[in-house]
Parts: structure tokens; sequence; C-alpha cells
């Protein structure tokens, strides 16, 4: 690969205004955080939206030795493109939430013309040699709209949430001219064979005949092991260590699970009384798309539930639920990775799910409760795997980790970590490019 532009809606980092200066903040995340990686190596281009007022002073600049090339929109197009089309029609489409897709033809006028403008960035940075590497869902027209421009460079395509069955996605009004741009691209990757499968099917049961020859591929993300290692020494939850700590990691999204989780604790509570006092929840929440109705509802409603829960079982020492509402610095959560013994990860439906990889990678004797519904599960064998929407088997896992062997907790965790380090974000993209480079130079 001679040349690499990598495209995201989100950018790897914004300006913000603090103490009166404006300071870089960065969007961490596994996906950013890999590809800031690739292109370090490649010393290539990142497009992405400018998000902020601020941001609009670095339209484009040099960092770590590659380029950032930043779009902008109008209020009404924010408003389209992200929270009407991108995060009430696509997102809850391809989670199986059908009673949260909002469908918007207007909205989609301006998802097409965000798309449009993440295009003609791309024409400004690109030669014959460049490999475009776009990601998901916020940016499936940018394929079809540089064909139409007459672009033939190779195109990869890396989709990071679920791919949903082909009658579920027929839904959609736009469906056919979504997934037939995706198609355009040369390669197309997904985390589990199951998205990748559901693809094809997708093309099939809509009679869309693609017009280049495309390559699909089932890849895991994998994280930065060299990231996620265990704290040592004292810490911020060594006060905590006299309980058991269970923890979860999410945004505030009704695909993660969140209430459900808040019953299990309950139903365990309920049946099994010695344990009040044993083990403390903490569940952090990172707050996500406020202002949109879907997701102050389920905070809403996640709130009440906590607050039920805590006013049964709390004493004047004890209080069986510790909720925040917030984004935590890394630091913060490495001390909970290292300290938490048991990770309570079970959306209802998830791409993938790094926390728990992450976890993984840090902790020296956690157990990890895991949903089947997490693209991650398909990988992490050791992990005591349930259904999000069964609260009695969530609740029955949380009590065989709370009194699992110190041998059980070694084999389990041993098999895991192997299989996080091996297949880490390295892996990742050379396994991505590897495979692009070949098909690009076959077809």
């Amino acid at each position: 690969m001679d040349k690499l532009l990598i495209v995201t809606s989100r950018a790897p980092f914004s300006y913000r205004t603090q103490g009166g200066r404006n300071i870089r903040v960065s969007n961490v995340g596994g996906v950013a955080t890999a590809l800031n990686s690739v292109l370090k190596k490649y010393s290539g281009t990142w497009v992405c939206w400018g998000d902020s007022r601020i941001d609009r002073a670095h339209e484009e600049e040099e960092v770590e030795g590659y380029t950032i090339r930043r779009i902008y929109l109008t209020d009404k197009e924010k408003f389209g493109f992200y929270n009407s089309y991108s995060n009430r029609v696509l997102w809850p489409l391809f989670h199986y939430f059908r009673n949260n897709i909002q469908l918007d033809a207007t909205g989609f006028k301006y998802y097409y013309i965000a798309n449009e403008k993440f295009a003609g960035a791309i024409m400004e940075k690109i030669d014959s040699k460049t490999t475009i590497w776009i990601h998901d869902y916020q940016l499936m027209m940018i394929p079809s709209i540089l064909r139409n421009m007459g672009i033939n460079n190779n195109i990869i395509f890396s989709w990071h949430i679920p791919w949903v069955s082909p009658e579920f996605f027929s839904i959609l009004p736009e469906g056919r001219f979504l997934a037939r741009s995706v198609s355009k691209a040369n390669l197309i990757t997904f985390h589990i064979r199951l998205y990748e499968k559901n693809f094809r099917n997708t093309l099939e049961y809509n009679n869309i005949k693609p017009v280049n020859h495309f390559k699909t591929l089932s890849v895991p993300l994998g994280i930065d092991t060299k990231l996620y290692k265990p704290l040592t020494g004292k810490h911020g939850l060594h006060h905590m260590k006299k309980v058991s700590i269970i923890f979860s990691i999410d945004r505030m999204d009704y695909t993660k699970g969140l209430i459900q989780r808040v019953k299990a604790i309950d139903k365990v509570l309920s049946y099994r009384r010695d344990l009040a006092g044993k083990f403390v929840y903490l569940m952090n929440v990172t707050p996500s798309r406020t202002g949109i109705p879907e997701y102050d509802e389920i905070k809403r409603q996640l709130e009440m539930e906590i607050g039920r829960v805590n006013g049964l079982y709390s004493t004047s020492s004890w209080v069986p639920i510790v909720y925040m509402y917030r984004k935590i610095p890394f630091k913060s959560l490495l001390t909970i990775y290292s300290n938490g013994d048991i990770a309570l990860i079970t959306p209802l439906v998830d791409g993938l799910n790094l926390v728990s990889k992450e976890f993984v990678a840090t902790t020296r004797k956690g157990v990890l409760i895991l949903s089947k519904f997490a693209g991650a599960a398909d990988g992490l064998k050791g992990a005591l795997i349930v259904n999000p929407n069964n609260i009695n088997e969530i609740a029955s896992s949380i009590v065989r980790a709370l009194e699992m062997s110190k041998e059980e907790r070694k084999l389990r965790l041993e098999k895991m970590k192997k299989y996080v380090i091996t297949k880490n974000s390295n892996w990742w993209y050379r396994r991505i490019i590897n495979v692009a480079d070949s098909n690009y130079d076959n077809a």
C-alpha cells in the first residue's frame, strides 16, 4: 500500500474551550486508537467531521506525522445527518429496535449531503494510488458518490455495528441505495461472520447486483494491549476491597441492557440475602446523544430503577449499586479494570464491545460475564455467556462468578488473555490491509 486515506464520522480529537483557552481533547475509543496507529505508520490523511465551532479554526492540520482534514456541517445538516438519520434511523435499525426507528426522508437528504461533503474532501487528498478506508454506518453513501465521480481507487469499508437480517433491513425505504453503495467498495469488513453473512444475504434478498468485484471479510477489532496493564500500588478503589466489585462501563444507550442488569442485581439480593453487603455493583454510564428523546427516556428509566433497588436493599453502611453518570479518565478506567472482580457486560445487541477485551487484558483475576449478542462473545470463550433478556440467567451468573474457585477463574482468564493478546489492534489492521492489497491487485 503506497498511500492511505481514512474516513470516519468522528474525529480522533476535538477542540474545546477550558479556562478561557482552547484545548485539544482526545475522542478515546478503540477504533480511533487503532486508526491512529495505522496513520502514524503510513503517514496518510484522516478525513473526519469537525463537530465543534472551535474545530472550524483547524480545518486542516498536521498531527503525529499525518494530516487531519475536517468537514463542517450547518446546524440543519448536522441535525438531519447526525441526530435524525444516523441516530434515529440507522442506529436503531441495525440493532433490531423496530419501535425506535423514526423514518425520515428529510433526514436522508441531509445524510446524503453530509456524505457528499466527505467525498469532496476525499477528492482533494487522493491520487490514483491512494487506498480509501471508510468506517461505519454514518458514511454508507460515500462509495457510490466516489464511483459516480469516476474514482476507481481501492476502497475498504469497515462496518463496526451489527448488520441485521435481510428481512429486517428491508424496513428501510432507502435501504437498497445504501446497501448498493457499500457494495461498491473493493473490501467490506465486519467483526463476525454473522454480520458478513447478513450483508451478503441482504444484497441477494433485495436483488442488488454489485457492479464491481468485491470481497467480504470477518475480522474482529482488537485493542492496543500495550495500553491495558494492571495498576500496581494503592489506587482509587482500595477502600472498597472488603467487598467484591462488580462493574460495567457503557454509553447511555437503549442497546446496552442497562435496566436488565439492575433488575438482575435485584434478583440476586431477593433470593440470596446472605450476599447483601458482600459486593458492590459499580455502574459507570457515559452521557451520550443527550437531547435525543429515546436517550433521555432510557436515562430516566434507569435512574428510577437504580433508586428502587437501592431503596430496597441499602443499609446505613452499604449501598448495592454505585451509579456514576459521567465520562471517566483513562487512569480511572484502568483502576476499575485492575480492581474489578466481575465485569458485567450484557448489551442487548452490540457490534463487538471492546470494554470486555480491555478488562481481560488488564485484570489479573477477574471474571467476565458477557452477552451472547455482543460480537466479542465469538472470541472470548472463557467468559460466562448469558442471554441479556433473561434476568434469572444474569443473576445466576453473578452468583456463580462471586463463588467461582480461583482455579476456574485462572483457567478462564488465561484462555481469554491469549486470544486478546494474539488478535490485538495491530493484527486487525494488518489483516485488513493485507487482504485489501491482495484483493485489489487480483481484481
